[in-house]
């Protein structure tokens, strides 16, 4: 009678026990699945920040284009009217020399000579033919007249065309520098907000077990920061003496430049490239960066993500736009456009 309650304690502290234990092991087979399921909402959030500041810098990224792309077609525009002023000039000269010409005989010509001309024939078909000479004589005169008249007004209408495309120009130029200079005030105000974004991914992404294939082709993107970019592959470069072979990533300047593949790097200089470096990456693709500010590395192998350079403007890149000019050689051959490997990249 003493010991039954003595037992059936012990059997409700068995069940206690047996009841914690179970409990904690549902704990511990449910936390992963929780933890990752967390970490893949943490994810998405962060990639849904980065849209949006991305979402930003397009906005005023195309507003830019826009203002680039108006000044070029007024530079082109003056290009074709300074070679045709060129051409009118040069015709008006032919015709000023022609119409001074027949001023020159019409002035020392006596009309007597005309009458002796006429009265020179020996038959009337004779008289007939220098009645016509007489009259084309006339008619050159009054046609070389008309020339330099006509070439005078068309010299005074491009000579026009070309001052009011130099104003637009004048007005692009403004629109350009202001819409340029908002572009890099949004990279200026985006970036620590889009380092601190880009840091908490990593992070997120790194713990969670997550693969490292940077992009959709396994490539990582060439600019590590905020940036903007279009599709401007063939466009019009110089006044339409050489097209764009590759893809203009705007960005401040000293942001950093890695290498998209795993390869090896070679740094070189030209006037028109400014400081770039060749990556030949371990598959025979090799990719051009151009403009650099300056190099992390000049030579030797480097690995996917690896700073290498910094966003810079130099070679004939303006002051007040840096921006790294990127191609891609596919197995080392011509130029491609870069355009939907960088997006895939992102």
């Amino acid at each position: 009678m003493i010991e039954m309650p003595r037992v059936n304690g012990c059997r409700r502290l068995a069940h206690s026990v047996l009841a914690l234990l179970v409990s904690l092991s549902l704990c511990v087979l449910l936390l992963p699945e929780s933890a990752i399921a967390s970490k893949s909402s943490d994810a998405a959030r962060l990639k849904s920040q980065l849209a949006d500041i991305q979402a930003d810098l397009t906005k005023a990224g195309r507003e830019y284009d826009s203002a680039f792309w108006e000044l070029d077609e007024t530079e082109v525009s003056i290009q074709a009217l300074d070679e045709e002023l060129a051409d009118t000039t040069a015709e008006l000269d032919v015709a000023q020399g022609e119409l001074h010409v027949r001023l020159n005989s019409m002035y020392r010509s006596d009309p007597a000579d005309y009458l002796s001309l006429l009265l020179g024939s020996v038959s009337f078909q004779d008289m007939v033919t220098r009645l016509d000479y007489l009259q084309r004589i006339g008619r050159s005169d009054a046609q070389a007249v008309r020339d330099y008249r006509d070439l005078s007004q068309k010299l005074t209408d491009d000579r026009a065309a070309l001052q009011a495309e130099h104003e637009t120009r004048s007005r692009t130029v403004d629109e350009l520098k202001r819409k340029r200079d908002a572009l890099q005030a949004d990279f200026k105000a985006s970036e620590a907000e889009y380092d601190r974004v880009k840091a908490e991914l990593a992070a997120v992404t790194k713990s969670s077990g997550s693969t490292s294939a940077p992009g959709a082709n396994g490539m990582t993107f060439p600019v590590q920061g905020v940036n903007y970019f279009s599709d401007t592959w063939g466009a019009s470069r110089s006044g339409g003496r050489r097209t764009h072979k590759g893809t203009d990533i705007m960005a401040r300047k000293g942001t950093p430049c890695v290498a998209v593949l795993s390869g090896s790097v070679q740094a070189k200089s030209s006037s028109l490239g400014g400081q770039t470096i060749w990556l030949t990456s371990d598959n025979g693709w090799r990719f051009y960066y151009a403009h650099l500010d300056s190099y992390a590395v000049t030579s030797g192998r480097v690995r996917a993500g690896q700073v290498i350079g910094y966003v810079g403007s130099t070679g004939n890149a303006s002051a007040s736009s840096p921006h790294l000019h990127f191609e891609i050689h596919p197995n080392g051959g011509s130029a491609v456009n870069p355009y939907p490997f960088l997006k895939a990249m992102q």
